[in-house]
């Protein structure tokens, strides 16, 4: 399995065009049958708090699509009506096209009002792509250590961070992205959408990092381009078996 970000610039509120881009690029770029690719937070609209326009009800079965039709495993950042709301989504997609998991964003960014117009998840996810365990995180969520902590204890090796990320703050988000990779001994694989929206400016920076924080693979602001790399998996289980951290872990700290 090779992993990818799929850094995308999602023109504002348009799905039918962001689709027809992602698509595009996918054919253009053409990952392996097997490969895990992640898409940016909202790839279908951007960073809308219009709830209403982002949760579009065929999102999920157009994903699932895309993801049978390239052979893949797919990330994708979309709204979903959950329980009796909508939620900030990543959702992952088999190469069968079924959905094998989804994780509502936990820790909305009320800065930005997001806590108005979604409701926020309540817990990690752990998935199993291909024998590699994935915890799909969004965008704010970086800011909570204690997030991927619960991810790592609940049995996640990679964390598959989709973001809509501003050019303002991204060395923030490369030292917190460095951080969750160090403390918790695991891969990353985080995508960043480009472009621009009515009142903020994106600037990609997607990045795979290993298990002890090295860059991998980075992009700068180019859009609508897949980051790649191979990540060592069995020196990731090797290395955390060697030096144990997570035995360490005080769990009463946590709650748990």
């Amino acid at each position: 399995m090779r992993f990818h970000a799929l850094q995308t610039n999602p023109q504002w509120e348009r799905i039918r065009e962001n689709r027809a881009a992602i698509r595009a690029a996918l054919e253009a770029q053409r990952p392996e049958r097997g490969d895990l690719v992640v898409l940016p937070e909202l790839c279908e609209t951007g960073f809308t708090m219009r709830a209403d326009i982002a949760a579009a009800p065929d999102s999920a079965a157009w994903m699932g699509q895309l993801a049978k039709d390239h052979g893949i495993f797919l990330q994708a950042g979309i709204a979903r009506k959950v329980g009796g709301g909508t939620a900030n989504t990543a959702t992952v997609f088999a190469p069968s096209g079924e959905e094998i998991g989804c994780y509502s964003k936990v820790f909305l960014f009320s800065p930005g009002g997001e806590q108005r117009a979604y409701a926020p998840g309540n817990s990690p996810v752990v998935i199993d792509c291909g024998g590699v365990r994935i915890a799909p995180a969004i965008c704010y969520d970086l800011r909570f250590p204690e997030l991927f902590r619960h991810a790592l204890l609940a049995g996640a090796e990679l964390f598959t961070f989709s973001a809509c990320w501003p050019s303002a703050r991204l060395h923030q988000k490369r030292a917190m992205l460095i951080a969750r990779a160090l403390e918790n001994q695991a891969a990353v694989v985080a995508c960043n959408r480009t472009g621009s929206e009515p009142t903020i400016a994106y600037s990609g920076g997607s990045v795979i990092l290993d298990h002890v924080g090295n860059e991998i693979a980075s992009i700068g602001a180019q859009a609508d381009t897949l980051v790649s790399a191979d990540i060592d998996m069995d020196a990731l289980r090797s290395f955390r078996s060697s030096f144990p951290v997570a035995s360490d872990i005080r769990r009463s700290l946590l709650g748990l």
